[in-house]
């Protein structure tokens, strides 16, 4: 009788043993998952490879000990395999879960660069400085911003000089030398749909997904508008204003859009320019957005201040404010006092 409890407990101690065995190897790999080195680890992700193919390279390069153990680990944590191109130096006592965030966000990568989009920006301007950065050509993500599978809140206007202006949100990025245009697009979109959802919970509602491109359009222009924080919920008002009693909206930042120039003054001829964007012309929202507004302008196009204004010109005194008012006269007189102190300003 005791043989046969013996036999019995035989395949069970053996069970147990070979878990232990598996468990504390697991537990090794997870803490140091590279093999026994005094150099730091140098590994090269090429566009397009995988964190399961990046794992199976290493192994047989031995830099890592038990694929299989790493993989599973991966699977049951349900960690992020979504890993960025680049070349890496990493220190060999690293833990398998912070290897696995290093490569997440482009961590400790030679060819990493740091970027930071200002918020205003229009599509050409954020191609320029991401060549200036040598992450990509500017011709390049041009190509790729027009190329680019549009997200189903993003109208596609035959007319729009840039289908996805407005949508690559204006934030600091780690971004990678050699990376392609539609992977820097994806973060940016990315980043946008989570502004987004930021958005809706400061203005305590839900927007519609038909409401996004023209909740984009006006937040783009009033981020070229405000300069002062404080206003751009009131310049949004303004414009909102304009287009409740049909007024043209009178934009600047849509013709200097439309000529593709910056101009410190624009002439009347500017003015008359033939263009889908030019508000001067058009007695509603331009046909798209004229450049990627912050979060700030998106709350402010989202939750406007309610105020009776129709008009407003900058003060030039130093303040970077406006002078705002619902009545044409007064407007006048605020213009006079805004020409003279430019003069001043330009003496």
């Amino acid at each position: 009788m005791k043989k046969k409890i013996i036999f019995a407990l035989v395949p069970i101690l053996v069970t147990i043993i070979i878990g232990f065995i598996i468990y504390s190897d697991a537990a090794k790999i997870i803490r140091h998952p590279f093999a026994d080195s005094t150099e730091p680890v140098r590994i090269k992700v090429n566009n397009g490879d995988s964190l399961n193919g990046l794992i199976n390279k290493l192994y047989s390069e031995k830099k890592i000990g038990n694929s299989y153990l790493i993989k599973w680990y991966i699977k049951k944590q349900n960690l992020d395999t979504n890993i960025k191109p680049g070349s890496y130096v990493i220190n060999k006592d690293v833990s398998l879960n912070d290897f696995i965030k290093i490569l997440n966000e482009g961590k400790y990568n030679e060819n990493a660069v740091k970027v930071t989009i200002p918020e205003g920006y229009n599509i050409e301007q954020v191609a320029a400085l991401l060549q200036e950065k040598e992450i990509i050509s500017k011709d390049d993500f041009i190509k790729s911003c027009k190329e680019y599978r549009l997200p189903n809140y993003v109208k596609a206007e035959e007319k729009r000089k840039y289908a996805l202006e407005g949508y690559l949100f204006p934030d600091t990025y780690e971004l990678v030398k050699g990376m392609n245009g539609k992977d820097i697009i994806d973060i940016m979109i990315k980043n946008f749909e989570k502004v987004l959802k930021d958005v809706e919970q400061k203005i305590n509602r839900v927007i519609k997904t038909e409401e996004i491109d023209k909740l984009i359009i006006m937040a783009s222009i009033v981020e070229k508008e405000a300069e002062a924080a404080n206003e751009r919920p009131v310049i949004a008002s303004v414009f909102y204003n304009r287009l409740k009693i049909k007024m043209p909206m009178q934009s600047c930042a849509t013709v200097e859009y439309a000529l593709g120039v910056h101009k410190s003054v624009y002439t009347y001829k500017d003015l008359e320019i033939e263009s889908p964007y030019n508000t001067y012309k058009v007695k509603e929202l331009p046909i798209g957005p004229v450049a990627n507004p912050g979060k700030d302008s998106i709350i402010a196009a989202a939750a406007p201040a309610q105020t009776n204004y129709i008009y407003f010109v900058s003060k030039f005194d130093g303040t970077k404010t406006h002078f705002f008012t619902k009545d044409y006269n007064e407007f006048l007189r605020y213009k006079k006092v805004s020409d003279e102190n430019l003069a001043k300003m330009n003496k």
